[in-house]
């Protein structure tokens, strides 16, 4: 790994579910992972107008890793497209990695927030009222995207079995 740090600026809960994930105080990706993909790609000579890359409030810090086709002493800077779809990389392993944890629940109510409460402190998140409302409309988003999903392909089977009855 290389000592190049990028910081990138994050929602609070996202940011704080990054870095318990991958790192400590600074997050290193896994190799070959689509985030180092996206560093890769996006990776480039800062620009002279560029600003300087620093910490702050809600910032992540991501250590650059070192890549056979670029080298990172020249090579450490992210445009700002280039952070956008880092983010949105990061963003989608996070609703991937809630879902695939709390779909098997099904619908998450008044009742049962509690078990949202349970993932957010298991995943390094502040449990906070923000926080458990951000991550419960995702959750609910996700939940009726599903649900949509499952009751087209009832219909179409429903279709298929009327229309084979049919054809008999």
């Amino acid at each position: 790994m290389s000592e190049y740090i990028i910081y990138l600026k994050l929602d609070p809960y996202l940011a704080q579910w990054l870095t318990h994930e991958y790192g400590g105080k600074i997050v290193e990706f896994p190799k070959n992972s689509a985030e180092n993909d996206i560093l890769e790609l996006g990776l480039m000579v800062p620009p002279y107008f560029a600003a300087p890359n620093e910490p702050g409030k809600d910032k992540v810090p991501i250590r650059i890793p070192w890549f056979k086709s670029k080298n990172v002493r020249f090579n450490n800077y992210l445009s700002h497209k280039s952070r956008r779809a880092l983010a949105q990389c990061i963003r989608t392993r996070f609703v991937i990695a809630l879902w695939n944890d709390l779909y098997k629940f099904g619908y998450i109510g008044r009742r049962k927030q509690d078990l949202i409460y349970a993932w957010m402190e298991s995943h390094g998140i502040e449990t906070n009222e923000k926080n458990w409302n951000t991550i419960a409309k995702i959750y609910l988003r996700k939940r009726n995207v599903y649900r949509e999903q499952k009751r087209r392909e009832e219909l179409r089977l429903e279709q298929n079995a009327d229309n084979s009855l049919n054809n008999c």
